[in-house]
């Protein structure tokens, strides 16, 4: 076996995660695969070929439900809970001026494009043993982004009760500057290799040779957290519905093949428009009397034959061929409109209550939802890692929106709330929960903060016997 030999389930899902790929890129990258998306006529020369290939048009249905899916992701922020110091490393969490709000729009686009992403936690190679060893250097862990296709061999074990993650192969690209002209820059791959060794993390880089052999070209190394060796991988995959290296079904496959099936469709549509379009004239009863002789159709030109039995008429399409593929289109597209909207859709379990069907509409536990959850949980684990290899040993909390669906609070919805509130059914950090719920108060804004703010105004008070002061500070009981 070589360094890039890849998995059985690699190999497994490498071609649906290719057509993921080329329909979201859209028609210049679907043309350019030719016969592998749009099959030739039969007896087609390759400019026919061509020419029916440039007819065809891929409506981009893929994409543009990867982009809404993802804007209602992050139709509200992330919600981050961490110290100050940590969160100056989010500002810059790749060390290459990426935040990590950007970082996890990446992870979510490509985890919703082919069902898998990965984050590596990973720090600079250097010879620090301690904390200030790596301050005084101005070391720092940082995350970094690999698609699926870059993660292509992996291995787990049992480890104290637990499946633990003890090989995983990457494949990169690497820049290379020419020695003699530094503007020249050409591409190599490379293979980063982690893997456990006798319960310890090790790292190790290789290149092929010119005759695919596997060159080692730096390590094997044993990073350091803390000034000791560590004793897990600090990668995570991310999926569909969990965090493990079982490969998940690509979410939007189903979309992705009628997206293609319907760019076939479209070819055939064009090229009967193309053939049909146009009335032919059909002559008849006459020969011409000079070999090579041309007929010119326009106003300028008069056709005079000179026998009684010629005629000329024009040729037209008539019937309902091109009318089915009309029709075959429209079905398509209304598929595809179906198939991107059960992102969204709950499974029913019997006849759904007022309350069950407002949680349907939410989509709290739809596909995009169990895809907004993994996300979380991953990147808060990558996080946690990067806290400790940045000295830290606190709890980091970062959650993804869920939230789906703005659902304002009408008028007669929130004096009900609050007048539940003044009177003492409910307390008010559940009517301020409520209020963000309903979009009236902003998502980011805290519950003290809002406290702080009114503390600064007027009171004001409720009419009627037995209204309750609207102070904030006092109302937060819940009763008296």
């Amino acid at each position: 076996m070589s360094v890039s030999t890849k998995h059985s389930d690699y190999l497994k899902y490498q071609k649906k995660w290719e057509r993921c790929r080329d329909a979201s890129a859209g028609q210049d990258a679907v043309h350019e695969k030719g016969v592998k998306y749009l099959p030739r006529l039969k007896e087609q020369s390759q400019d026919d070929y061509d020419a029916y290939r440039d007819r065809a048009v891929f409506y981009n249905a893929t994409w543009r439900t990867i982009t809404g899916l993802q804007g209602m992701m992050f139709r509200k922020p992330p919600k981050i809970e961490a110290s100050e110091t940590i969160k100056e490393l989010f500002k810059d969490i790749t060390a290459t001026g990426i935040n990590l709000q950007t970082f996890a729009l990446d992870v979510a686009e490509n985890a919703l494009m082919v069902g898998r992403h990965c984050v590596f936690v990973d720090y600079p190679k250097s010879n620090a043993k301690t904390l200030a060893d790596q301050k005084n250097l101005a070391l720092r862990p940082n995350l970094v982004s690999y698609k699926a296709e870059q993660f292509i061999n992996w291995r787990t074990e049992r480890v104290d009760n637990a499946t633990v993650l003890s090989l995983a192969v990457l494949e990169e690209k690497a820049e290379e500057v020419d020695s003699v002209d530094r503007f020249t820059v050409t591409e190599k791959m490379q293979y980063r290799v982690l893997e456990l060794v006798n319960g310890i993390y090790n790292v190790s880089v290789y290149e092929k040779d010119k005759d695919d052999k596997d060159v080692l070209i730096e390590g094997p190394y044993q990073p350091q957290m803390n000034g000791k060796p560590m004793n897990f991988i600090p990668f995570f995959c991310i999926g569909v519905d969990d965090t493990d290296t079982e490969i998940d079904e690509p979410p939007l496959i189903d979309l992705v093949d009628m997206n293609l099936a319907h760019y076939r469709t479209t070819a055939d549509y064009e090229h009967g428009c193309h053939f049909t379009g146009l009335p032919t004239p059909v002559v008849t009863g006459y020969t011409p009397e000079t070999a090579g002789e041309k007929l010119y159709i326009g106003s300028q030109a008069a056709w005079v034959f000179p026998s009684p039995d010629a005629d000329a008429k024009y040729l037209e399409f008539s019937g309902g061929g091109l009318t089915f593929l009309e029709n075959n289109l429209k079905n398509k597209e209304n598929m595809m409109a179906v198939l991107g909207a059960r992102m969204l859709e709950q499974t029913k379990r019997g006849v759904e209550s007022a309350e069950v069907a407002a949680i349907h509409r939410s989509g709290e536990q739809s596909v995009l939802a169990s895809i907004a959850q993994t996300i979380s949980i991953g990147l808060e684990s990558a996080l946690e890692v990067l806290a400790q290899w940045a000295g830290s040993e606190e709890d980091i909390e970062f959650e993804l929106n869920r939230d789906f669906h703005p659902m304002p609070l009408d008028a007669n919805m929130l004096n009900a709330l609050v007048n539940s509130w003044q009177r003492g059914a409910i307390s008010y950090p559940s009517l301020f929960a409520k209020l963000k719920m309903g979009e009236v108060i902003d998502a980011d804004v805290t519950v003290e903060e809002e406290q702080a703010k009114l503390s600064t105004q007027e009171p004001v008070l409720t009419g009627g016997a037995g209204g309750r002061s609207a102070d904030p500070i006092t109302a937060d009981t819940g009763g008296e």
